[in-house]
């Protein structure tokens, strides 16, 4: 997700990718990497935090191998030199599957959540304030990758900053005609809440729609809906964000 002021995120930025994490990275700092693992191309991919674009120097190796069952490999290079592997003998991806990747930068580790959901921790073996690139390489193509700084979490209560994004795939089978309405994008989502906006070409089978955001500490409750409007497409729908603050 990204925020006025901040490092613009990299849109369907090409793999393999590297790109300057501008100021480097700071305690708080997150790290969104959002796409898909290709279905049919390659057994890995991997997201590297490492100092300058050489490679020599990676501070955190993040590695999902589709190999043995399926695991994912962490580990740091230091001039050239890999160190011990730490092994997560469990694979969150699958091939041909959307995904959200983020990475929390905090002062002892990376904490790492894949689809919402916390995956692993990794330990800092080297100062992450090094870090000032991140790539990315293998069987994934990328939708975006999105930078949050720690300065732009609000210390007081304020509505929740949004992405949405609207994609659309093609699935066998398709029963209802698919309007031709590319996928749409929203760069700096540093939007207000309540926040409604439309659904290009409606609702249709193997349509997703992927939310983003932060829940903030003094927040009750907070919501989604989507609703049927009048529209020249059948299922033309709204997409309505709520939030409760204490």
């Amino acid at each position: 997700m990204a925020f006025s002021g901040c490092q613009a995120p990299y849109l369907s930025p090409a793999v393999p990718f590297s790109g300057t994490i501008q100021g480097g990275l700071q305690d708080g700092f997150q790290i969104t990497v959002n796409g898909a693992v290709l279905s049919c191309s390659g057994t890995r991919f991997a997201v590297d935090f490492q100092t300058g674009f050489s490679g020599n120097d990676i501070a955190f190796h993040f590695n999902p191998r589709f190999e043995d069952g399926g695991y994912v490999v962490c580990n740091t290079r230091q001039k050239g030199t890999w160190g011990p592997e730490e092994r997560k003998m469990h694979m969150p991806f699958q091939k041909g599957m959307p995904f959200d990747l983020c990475f929390l930068v905090q002062s002892s580790d990376f904490k790492v959540m894949v689809n919402g959901s916390l995956f692993v921790q990794y330990f800092h073996r080297v100062p992450f304030h090094r870090v000032d690139t991140i790539s990315v390489n293998g069987s994934v193509q990328l939708s975006y990758i999105s930078f949050q700084p720690p300065s732009v979490r609000p210390a007081n209560p304020a509505p929740i900053t949004q992405t949405v994004i609207h994609t659309v795939q093609s699935a066998s089978g398709q029963m209802f005609s698919t309007p031709a309405i590319p996928p749409m994008m929203y760069p700096h989502p540093a939007y207000p809440m309540p926040f409604i906006t439309t659904i290009p070409g409606g609702l249709y089978p193997s349509k997703s729609i992927i939310l983003s955001g932060t829940v903030l500490p003094s927040a009750q409750r907070c919501g989604s809906c989507v609703k049927l409007t009048a529209s020249r497409w059948p299922w033309m729908v709204s997409t309505c964000l709520n939030t409760t603050i204490a």
